[in-house]
């Protein structure tokens, strides 16, 4: 069912996605599978150039990825799992949201509304001539 759920909630979220049209940090691009090598996921330099913010999903992993390319050109991931009971995290036109119990975080991964009461998880990068590596937990 959890399966079904999924599959559902990323339907709907691509189809918002489609239909805002919007280019907040929240909203970004479609979601690409990505190939996970030791624990690690490497993800162009070049596909920020268009988009500030990209969703991610790593191939066999539970949970998407937003990474977004700073002003001063560092990198944030945030792993798109609620703090409160580990459902899956939606993109919003401001964060993201747990269609489970309604947990809210802006696009930092600060609580913004309960239950949830800790930040979301950021994830350690690094950077390399052409790509970044999320570092998966």
């Amino acid at each position: 069912m959890k399966g079904t759920c999924r599959i559902c909630l990323l339907g709907a979220a691509g189809a918002a996605l489609i239909s805002t049209g919007a280019c907040s940090p929240a909203t970004a691009k479609t979601l690409t599978r990505y190939e996970v090598v030791n624990h690690k996921v490497a993800v162009a330099l070049a596909s920020f150039d268009q988009q500030a913010v990209q969703i991610i999903s790593p191939e066999k992993y539970p949970y998407e990825i937003a990474v977004e390319k700073k002003v001063d050109g560092t990198y944030k991931a945030l792993l798109l799992k609620c703090t409160h009971y580990e459902n899956e995290l939606v993109p919003n036109g401001e964060g993201y949201t747990c269609n489970s119990h309604g947990s809210r975080f802006d696009k930092e991964g600060r609580v913004l509304k309960g239950p949830a009461g800790a930040p979301l998880i950021q994830l350690q990068t690094t950077i390399s001539h052409s790509e970044i590596f999320i570092h998966l937990i």
